[in-house]
């Protein structure tokens, strides 16, 4: 784990957002979604649309709830200058799959967060061999962005309390 400055907002990755779906379903966990929403409006973390649009499944109603949070404008859209920034970044530390294009959006995530000076928060771990893919961590590191894994330390940086 990178030290991180928790002043500064944070994005998640897709990934974290369907992990937060699966440990504390929408319908059993309101408080825990309103204080996601809240923080969302507060400027705590970002929302972007790439993390909505690769939402496939309703997990627990996270697809439902991040539509509405687009609908509500509280979704950051990328631009073209990350687009271009989230090539450059693939081209020096391969993530996306080839064949699949997986990870399109991690990359656009990081060069968001990158040009915004922004914590992230993934579930991701580094990659096991010098033959795989770069993944999150890997890629923060090597650009000298902020990064937590620990669900704990972004919970208490939104000020969520059960």
């Amino acid at each position: 784990m990178k030290d991180n400055d928790e002043s500064r907002p944070f994005i998640l990755d897709t990934s974290a957002l369907i992990d937060f779906s699966t440990w504390l379903p929408l319908d059993l966990n309101r408080t825990f979604w309103a204080k996601m929403e809240e923080s969302l409006v507060e400027g705590k973390w970002i929302l972007l649309d790439v993390a909505v649009g690769e939402i496939q499944q309703d997990n627990e109603g996270l697809k439902s709830w991040s539509k509405e949070q687009k609908r509500k404008g509280l979704v950051k859209t990328i631009e073209e200058s990350h687009k271009n920034r989230a090539i450059e970044i693939n081209s020096q530390y391969k993530m996306i799959d080839d064949t699949t294009a997986r990870s399109t959006g991690d990359t656009y995530i990081l060069s968001y967060a990158e040009a915004n000076n922004l914590n992230m928060f993934t579930r991701e771990k580094h990659r096991k061999n010098n033959d795989d893919l770069y993944k999150i961590p890997d890629v923060c590191i090597a650009l000298k962005l902020k990064f937590i894994r620990r669900p704990r330390i972004f919970l208490e940086a939104i000020g969520y309390r059960n």
